[in-house]
């Protein structure tokens, strides 16, 4: 049955006429793109106000930046390579002027002046990161794993931007990159715009959307698998993420610099297992469009080279797909030379869907050259395993969310939560499945397992810190009843938790959502160290018993006191959710 799933693309990079550009004073092509925020009005009181730069190797010398006439301590981060300053005190509302001066060595002066206008409604901090964009992060980090690159980071900036575009789009009920003035939602005309209007800093920025899919995950897979939308994906020197959803409408906005080493990547990577054999075609603009083809074809294969210095030409002498018989595969191939969607990568579509379980390997010959006219020599050639059956479709992804849970009596338990966002790594890419699991830890699960909404953290227990990430959590289980706290002020967040504990804040979150009829008529307790069950705790245990979440020891105890591992809240959990 043909899906309704669209994807729709927007990159914009350098040299692309989207608005972005490069002032260059020699051929070294130094240069900067847009400053920020430019001709906009925004709404946070306290912007980033930015340029950043294009140096290839050149230094910042001095800069000044004045902001209404009135000297400000702008700083140069060389990281970003980005000028940037950011308010200490709330602007008023009104328009403001900045004038900047650049002095680089051996170079003359670059100056800019532009304005923006801050809006009678915009607001001193911007919305905290949620557990969707927590959980849409990642998701996605699991193709930066496979690929070895940098992992994104959430950046609240353009969480703010894809968000009011996804409301923007289900508003007016269109999946389009632009906003209009005059439609309800508006928030910038253009992706630079929207990303300047919360506060980004940068212009290097590129924008995915796409309509229909039942979830972030679907989502994901399906922009990775259109090929001129996986550039941002793949792209290492994106290294911000925002995403926001509404009504099946769906925003990543990326950003990110280009001060960081040449990278070749190439998708699927060499020796990648389970690949998908084939894809829908469902791309705008549709990538087959010069071959007059719609409809599906193979899985499309990508060679991108991301360098710090300004592409001129790459060019493609031989472009190959055989299959582990050595015969070759017809394919559609699009170069940047045909296909002005494309800067540094090389297409190589399949014009059939290939074939299951088969090894391929793809080849590519040719060049690239740079404005500087040194040119680099492409050479490559890889291979691939496709999927034996369409369900295992990304079955490579279990490889890079936890290393230590391979053979672990609890690694389905744990592989299911991790799907769902429940759990989480706790450290380098490790669950750490016999570790002990605290209060803070275990309290976290329940919430994100009986899908309670967080707020902004309110001071309820003395040894909570706000700024820990576990914060949130525990307010939002107290404020459901499901915790309680010592009795002193306290909470213990960092104390690992006992299994008579685990039972009580189980029930308690059972009693949210599931079936009380269930748990009217608890049974009398069996295990030989009952009397070691807190009287607090019996009528827990009973109802967690009777449900069938929590058993006893093979030894017949319950061993109340026993403090719980990660493996075992895993479990528990999994069990609490399917008696709800």
């Amino acid at each position: 049955m043909k899906n309704n799933f669209k994807y729709m693309l927007l990159i914009v990079l350098m040299l692309l006429a989207s608005g972005i550009f490069l002032i260059s004073y020699a051929e070294d092509g130094i240069g900067y793109f847009p400053p920020q925020p430019k001709d906009i009005t925004v709404l946070v009181s306290k912007p980033n106000i930015s340029i950043q730069l294009i140096l290839n190797n050149n230094k910042v010398k001095e800069m000044e930046m004045k902001l209404n006439g009135n000297q400000v301590d702008a700083q140069y981060d060389p990281a970003i390579q980005t000028i940037s300053y950011k308010p200490k005190n709330p602007l008023k509302q009104g328009n403001y002027k900045v004038d900047l001066s650049i002095h680089l060595e051996g170079w003359k002066p670059i100056t800019q002046s532009w304005q923006f206008r801050v809006s009678e409604n915009a607001v001193d901090t911007l919305p905290a990161t949620t557990d969707a964009q927590k959980n849409a992060l990642n998701y996605v980090n699991r193709y930066r794993k496979l690929l070895s690159l940098s992992e994104f980071k959430l950046d609240d900036a353009l969480n703010a931007s894809a968000m009011a575009h996804s409301n923007y789009m289900a508003i007016n009920n269109k999946l389009n990159h632009d906003e209009s003035t005059n439609n309800k939602g508006f928030t910038g005309i253009s992706l630079y715009n929207r990303v300047g209007t919360f506060g980004y800093i940068g212009s290097n920025v590129a924008e995915n959307i796409s309509s229909g899919q039942k979830d972030y995950q679907e989502a994901i897979d399906g922009l990775v698998d259109a090929p001129y939308h996986r550039i941002a994906w793949i792209n290492p020197f994106m290294i911000d993420l925002g995403y926001g959803v509404k009504n099946k409408y769906y925003t990543f906005d990326f950003g990110g610099n280009k001060d960081l080493k040449d990278q070749t990547i190439l998708y699927p990577k060499e020796n990648q297992n389970h690949v998908p054999i084939s894809w829908d075609n469902n791309e705008i603009p549709n990538p087959l469009r010069f071959y007059g083809k719609s409809g599906k074809v193979g899985y499309p294969i990508s060679f991108s080279y991301f360098s710090k210095n300004n592409i001129e030409k790459l060019t493609i002498e031989k472009a190959t797909l055989k299959n582990s018989k050595g015969n070759m595969v017809e394919v559609y191939i699009n170069t940047p030379e045909k296909d002005k969607k494309l800067q540094e990568s090389i297409l190589i579509i399949p014009k059939k869907p290939l074939g299951k379980g088969e090894k391929y390997t793809a080849s590519i010959e040719g060049k690239i050259l740079f404005k500087d006219k040194v040119a680099k020599v492409i050479n490559k050639t890889w291979t691939f395993t496709t999927e034996v059956d369409e369900k295992d479709k990304n079955a490579w992804m279990k490889e890079f969310i936890y290393i230590d849970i391979e053979g672990h009596w609890a690694q389905k338990y744990i592989l299911d939560l991790s799907e769902k966002g429940i759990i989480s790594e706790k450290e380098n890419d490790r669950y750490k499945p016999n570790d002990k699991i605290t209060r803070a830890e275990f309290t976290e699960m329940i919430v994100k397992a009986l899908g309670i909404k967080t707020k902004v953290h309110q001071v309820i227990f003395k040894d909570v810190n706000k700024k820990t990430d576990k914060a949130l959590y525990i307010e939002a289980a107290y404020r459901e009843g499901i915790i309680k706290g010592m009795g002193d002020g306290t909470f213990h967040p960092n104390r690992t938790i006992k299994r008579e504990e685990i039972a009580a804040l189980i029930i308690k979150g059972y009693e949210k959502k599931g079936d009380l009829n269930k748990i009217k008529q608890l049974p009398t307790l069996s295990f030989k160290d009952n009397d070691d069950i807190s009287p607090w705790a019996v009528k827990y245990v009973k109802a967690a018993y009777e449900l069938g979440i929590i058993k006893g020891r093979d030894t017949g105890a319950f061993s109340p006191k026993d403090f719980a591992t990660r493996a075992e809240a895993a479990v528990i959990v999994k069990k609490l959710l399917e008696k709800i």
